[in-house]
């Protein structure tokens, strides 16, 4: 139909331009009426191109809605029975009349002096959105196909009220012919909107256009692209900032770690440093006796030997020789006082600090002693004949000699060399011999002997009138010296609970200690046991309330003060306890058991192995005093002056 039409105007047009030619000289209003004839023609023409350019558009709206629901090869085939060239053909012609008509120069004057004449081509205001109907058939064409392709195309819809105003030619049809055709004809847009206007919508990244369905997938997909690569460059920065907090977070944490351990040494320090200043106080209180009693009782000073001599801390400056035994125990009481030592040969000397000569021997017990202490003139004895000897020796006098003295470094039968803090002793053999025979017996110091143990007495510790045991009978025992009466025992089996550690060592070693030390103060009591545990008593009760537990070998020796409770052990380690928290503040570590220590506010003296091992607790730094050529089995000091003796059955007095 859109054919012949087109034909029949092409013959009326040329009929019309012979005519025109035939007669230049008609008038004016013979033309402008030719024109509107013509016009209406043209008209008519347009009217049936345009109904079947819209029959085409419903055709294809149709095929759009069938297809979403058909396979693609069914789509394909719908799109083979339309002739959308010689549609497109029919419309190409009938433009080109309308063109020549109006654009032609018998029409110029008539348009340009009566407007009237053009009004009749009413049809001409609305050609606009058909002049492209070429171009609208080719992209419909090709939604057609790209949706045959994909099996899914994005419709853009359109408001209410112009849904409402357009033709819907289907029901079920999805995409509405004014939406078809808006999706072909980018530029066309409505008399309401103005010529160029165009809907666009927001999308958060920038506009895109709704009039192409394929370029906004498309602009999605890369803007989708470009928001994951910003969401990943975005996690990556997340995670280095994160990365950067956590070691920053770390790095407060040590700090914090730091501050707090700095601060609590800075604690221990201001302690030591009161206590420093207290025994600077009993120094010199001491020293002003000394200096008052430093007359013998003739009236004339005392010749010692070291009194004026300057010695490097270290320094070895005597050595004693008479025991034939390991050296078990031993005391002073002061640096010009007497000196007390125990052996495993059965006796128990006397030394003056002031000569170096022994005064004698203490007799009585009928083994070996294995503890004792010295304080002023009293001394207290523990053997393993399982009683404890108390002694005076207040009425020793410093000019007593034995009936052999002891010999002096300047003796011909001894001499002593000093290389490397070590001494190497000559004759000694023939010394201990000779010595034997003529050494005094001080049978006049013994004032009370304490029995009621059952096993031996392996440590003990008293202060003023009050003392307390350990031994191997596995009790500890509170006694009245003045009375000689046990007032307490304590029965450590029952503090022990179920513990069988005891047990296993004594199997492994006999000779070990089952109380290994002991001090209280006033009701207070702290106790070393063989199962590695550190007890805390209450004397008032005889109850054990507390227990340090963390050797894993027997406990040796222990001292403890306001503080700290400081243990040695047969598992090679000196171990700081806090008194206040019962934590392990410092573990030295050692190559040999410990079998004796005695510390201050600023060192702890170790004797483990063959050397002494001096611990400064302000540098917490090591020094070792080297001599002996036996293990050391026990150190204690007295203000400037360190002895110790071992199982070379000799005793050294050092410079501290």
């Amino acid at each position: 139909m859109a054919s012949a039409g087109s034909s029949n105007l092409r013959n009326k047009q040329a009929g019309n331009q012979e005519s025109s030619a035939s007669s230049p000289t008609r008038s004016s209003d013979q033309t402008v009426l030719r024109s509107s004839a013509t016009a209406s023609r043209a008209n008519a023409a347009f009217t049936q191109t345009i109904s079947g350019i819209s029959a085409t558009g419903r055709s294809i709206s149709s095929l759009v809605s069938s297809g979403l629901a058909q396979p693609r090869h069914r789509i394909m085939e719908l799109l083979h029975t339309f002739d959308v060239s010689g549609l497109a053909s029919s419309a190409r012609h009938s433009l080109t009349t309308t063109s020549s008509i109006v654009f032609s120069p018998l029409t110029v004057q008539a348009v340009k002096g009566d407007l009237t004449g053009i009004a009749t081509l009413t049809g001409l205001s609305g050609m606009a959105p058909h002049l492209m109907a070429s171009q609208y058939l080719k992209r419909a064409t090709a939604n057609a196909q790209a949706l045959a392709l994909t099996g899914a195309m994005q419709a853009t819809p359109a408001s209410a009220d112009q849904l409402l105003s357009e033709d819907i030619p289907e029901a079920g049809a999805r995409v509405s012919l004014f939406q078809g055709f808006r999706a072909s004809y980018p530029g066309h847009k409505s008399g309401r909107r103005g010529k160029n206007h165009q809907r666009r919508r927001k999308n958060g990244f920038g506009e895109v256009g709704e009039d192409d369905p394929n370029k906004l997938f498309s602009s999605l997909l890369s803007e989708r692209e470009r928001t994951i690569k910003e969401q990943v460059k975005l996690q990556t920065q997340k995670t280095v900032i994160q990365s950067e907090l956590d070691q920053i977070a770390a790095s407060i944490e040590t700090l914090q770690t730091k501050q707090t351990n700095l601060g609590f040494k800075l604690s221990k320090l201001a302690e030591r440093e009161d206590d420093l200043a207290d025994t600077l106080g009993d120094l010199n209180d001491k020293l002003a006796s000394i200096s008052e009693g430093s007359k013998a009782r003739d009236g004339q000073p005392l010749q010692l030997e070291y009194r004026d001599e300057t010695r490097d801390s270290g320094t070895c400056m005597h050595t004693f020789h008479g025991h034939d035994g390991v050296v078990t125990s031993l005391d002073l009481n002061g640096p010009y006082g007497t000196l007390v030592t125990a052996s495993r040969d059965n006796t128990t000397r006397v030394w003056d600090l002031s000569t170096f000569k022994c005064l004698g021997q203490l007799p009585g017990h009928e083994d070996t002693v294995e503890c004792l202490q010295l304080t002023q003139h009293t001394l207290v004895t523990g053997s393993r004949d399982n009683t404890i000897r108390t002694w005076n020796l207040a009425d020793l006098s410093h000019n007593q000699h034995s009936r052999s003295p002891s010999p002096t470094p300047s003796d011909s039968s001894y001499s002593s060399n000093h290389i490397n803090g070590k001494f190497t002793d000559t004759d000694g053999d023939d010394y201990s011999r000779s010595s034997r025979e003529v050494i005094s017996v001080l049978d006049n110091c013994w004032t009370g002997t304490l029995t009621g143990h059952t096993g031996n007495v392996t440590c003990l510790y008293f202060e003023d009138d009050k003392l307390l045991s350990g031994s191997n009978d596995k009790t500890i025992k509170e006694w009245d010296i003045e009375t000689g009466q046990c007032v307490l025992t304590m029965d450590l089996l029952w503090a022990m609970g179920t513990s069988n550690s005891w047990s296993d060592w004594m199997t492994e070693a006999p000779d070990q200690s089952y109380v290994g030390g002991l001090q209280f103060w006033q009701y207070a009591l702290c106790s070393g046991t063989i199962d590695g545990a550190i007890r805390m008593w209450d004397l008032r009760s005889g109850q054990s309330h507390r227990t340090l537990a963390g050797h894993t070998g027997p406990v040796t020796t222990l001292q403890f003060d306001d503080y700290h409770v400081v243990s040695g052990s047969v598992d090679r380690s000196v171990r700081i306890w806090d008194l206040r928290t019962g934590a392990i503040q410092e573990i030295l570590q050692y190559e040999d058991p410990v079998r004796s220590l005695q510390f201050d506010t600023s060192k702890i003296i170790v004797g483990s192995g063959e050397s002494l091992k001096i611990y400064d607790r302000v540098s917490q730094q090591h020094s070792y005093y080297t001599g002996h050529t036996n293990k050391v089995e026990s150190v204690r000091f007295n203000d400037s002056l360190l002895v110790s003796g071992g199982q070379d059955s000799t005793v050294r007095l050092w410079s501290r």
